[in-house]
């Protein structure tokens, strides 16, 4: 039987910053060439746990993974990398606020 070929997925990870002031929480999106859904959240869970271990952050036992293309199809500007659906009967202002926690810590890589 021939293996199914690799596919794009990516995966949401959760951690919490325990160094910085206010032990942030961060939210991050990765990407990961797997030949199923189990195989992506089994590398995201490594990766997570390096980059958790590395930057003296907490890791949640929370991994959402989300199947970008099939096969050799090619990821490009405009993939859709992750979507998740809330079905939730709110009002898009208290939505947006349930899901917007404030002011964001960015980095910008040059």
């Amino acid at each position: 039987m021939k293996p199914e070929p690799k596919a794009w997925y990516s995966a949401r990870i959760f951690y919490r910053w325990l160094t910085w002031e206010n032990r942030p929480y961060e939210e991050r999106v990765v990407l990961f060439r797997a030949r199923s859904l189990d195989e992506a959240i089994e590398l995201a869970e490594r990766e997570s746990a390096e980059y958790a271990e590395e930057g003296n952050l907490e890791v949640f036992d929370v991994v959402q993974a989300y199947r970008i293309s099939d096969g050799d199809e090619e990821v490009v500007a405009g993939t859709e990398v992750f979507s998740k659906l809330h079905a939730l009967d709110l009002p898009a202002e208290e939505f947006l606020s349930r899901y917007d926690s404030g002011p964001a810590h960015t980095q910008i890589s040059e």
